[in-house]
């Protein structure tokens, strides 16, 4: 599995979560307009988008590969989590999935997410394979003539079926993906097109949040009054003594 680290300031981070979120589109896009949804996971920094077509099949498989940069539990800087590589070094999401000459999806077993990483939320530490999932939909901006947008933009509706954040995500998510450079989409799914550097979101249609895990000293406080309470209890039972009986007169 190919392994790669975050080089690229938490604010340019922070900056692509805002330009997806307030992004339009046109056409066949499964949501032209996006809205903000949490939690959202912002990818970007290195990676490649890729779309092979087999002429003899007239079907091609679309793949996606990047680092996720962090984890937003809500519009606020303070609610941005920064994701770390997991155990084995590796920061990594990838997408693959198969298409027809019209960019329509194909059910194939090879249809598939992955987000693997490290990331903290509320006290809780969730490593390795973070989501995983089923791609559903597919959209895809076309060109459009003397636009001054990007060409290379395409959205899926993916279900979540496995990963440590499977909960927090809920079983429905919306997957958002922005070539920055050098795309070579030109609105055919007929032929190759590549792009470099994609930049995505995956937002959760109806996340849970986990619960915040209890502070160490409260913690720690209360087991011990609980505790003590348990050996007054004992030690009370102990000291209670029967009487006996009672002297003749």
């Amino acid at each position: 599995m190919q392994r790669m680290c975050s080089t690229i300031p938490r604010l340019r981070a922070a900056l692509a979560v805002l330009l997806i979120g307030s992004a339009t589109a046109h056409a066949d896009l499964i949501r032209p307009r996006t809205s903000r949804s949490f939690p959202d996971i912002a990818g970007d920094v290195v990676g490649s988008q890729t779309y092979t077509f087999d002429p003899a099949s007239k079907t091609g498989t679309f793949q996606v590969v990047n680092a996720p940069q962090f984890l937003a539990l809500g519009p606020k800087g303070s609610e941005m989590i920064d994701v770390q590589p997991d155990q084995d070094g590796t920061l990594e999401q990838t997408l693959n999935l198969k298409l027809d000459q019209n960019g329509k999806l194909i059910e194939a077993p090879g249809n598939r997410f992955q987000l693997y990483g490290t990331v903290t939320i509320r006290g809780q530490l969730y490593r390795g394979l973070l989501l995983e999932g089923t791609p559903t939909a597919f959209g895809a901006q076309p060109v459009q003539e003397g636009s001054m947008g990007p060409s290379g933009v395409f959205d899926l509706n993916m279900k979540i079926t496995g990963g440590q954040l499977a909960q927090a995500f809920g079983s429905d998510v919306y997957f958002r993906v922005i070539a920055q450079s050098n795309s070579t989409f030109q609105g055919s799914f007929a032929t190759d097109f590549s792009g470099d550097r994609p930049m995505t979101n995956l937002r959760a249609l109806q996340g849970r949040l986990p619960a915040p895990v209890p502070e160490p000293a409260p913690l720690i406080v209360f087991v011990a009054a609980t505790g003590g309470f348990a050996w007054l209890r004992r030690r009370a039972r102990r000291t209670v003594r029967r009487p006996g009986p009672l002297s003749p007169p």
